[in-house]
């Protein structure tokens, strides 16, 4: 006969076994192998720049838009910012740590006045934030949110110098954008013809409105550069992918198509 310990014994194996089918049948009832894609799905690795994409804004357009100036206005083209873009016309996200985009560690923003002192001069010239343009710490903040949002993650992460010298050096190298004159009218398609007929490569137009909302204008034009070797600046003028700013295939900005006319004011 059997003891008291075996029976007990044989009773805890039965609750064992039972338990262990009940979680089972929970578990089958479960995508297991959904369950652990996620739990150890391989991150995706980061965009590849494809080719850098310097903004050109018309300070009058921007500035009587959504922007509220402080004069002086300039009344040239200043640069918004050079965009790294991948293959598909989209924007390289900014730089993060859990997922990097580069194995070098990114200059902190924090640093960029002691990074950027060589060429501040020609930056309030040709990069002004134009809500205050001859404010220095206004035109710092806004080199610091360009260099958080697409510096770090072009290909000088740690050298913001060269970063924005690149694109100072490809706006000087630039006297002539568009050849008509102030507060005259055109369509989206003039504009982009007119860019082509004086860089030879076709440009992406960005419109916004006035502050009544009544009448569009030319507030950008971005050019594409082809991404550069290694140790180069972009220099390569190439045709921009779109004319109108489109995002995830769909256009951006109020004018929607190429016959849209805009006012150069």
């Amino acid at each position: 006969m059997w003891s008291t310990s075996k029976y007990l014994l044989l009773a805890a194996v039965v609750v064992c076994l039972s338990a262990c089918f009940r979680l089972y049948s929970q578990l089958s009832s479960l995508n297991i192998s959904t369950l652990i894609h996620h739990q150890f799905k391989a991150r995706a690795p980061p965009p590849t720049i494809s080719f850098y994409k310097p903004s050109l804004q018309w300070p009058p357009a921007a500035c009587h838009g959504t922007l509220s100036c402080k004069p002086p206005i300039p009344s040239n083209f200043t640069i918004h910012g050079i965009w790294p873009q991948d293959r598909n016309d989209e924007p390289i996200p900014p730089y993060n740590k859990n997922n990097p985009c580069t194995p070098k560690t990114p200059t902190p923003p924090t640093n960029l006045p002691i990074k950027l002192r060589p060429i501040e001069v020609y930056l309030m010239s040709e990069w002004p934030n134009l809500t205050d343009g001859l404010n220095l710490t206004a035109n710092y903040q806004f080199w610091e949110y360009e260099w958080k949002k697409h510096g770090t993650c072009s290909d000088y992460p740690d050298d913001p110098l060269t970063y924005f010298k690149s694109a100072v050096k490809l706006r000087l190298g630039i006297s002539t954008i568009v050849r008509f004159g102030r507060q005259t009218s055109w369509t989206v398609k003039q504009v982009a013809d007119e860019v082509f007929d004086v860089l030879k490569a076709y440009p992406e137009i960005a419109c916004n409105l006035n502050p009544r909302g009544t009448q569009k204008q030319l507030w950008e034009i971005r050019l594409c550069y082809d991404r550069p070797n290694p140790r180069q600046t972009p220099h390569i003028l190439i045709n921009c992918t779109h004319i109108l700013h489109v995002r995830k295939g769909k256009i951006i900005g109020p004018c929607k198509s190429l016959s849209d006319t805009i006012f150069f004011p």
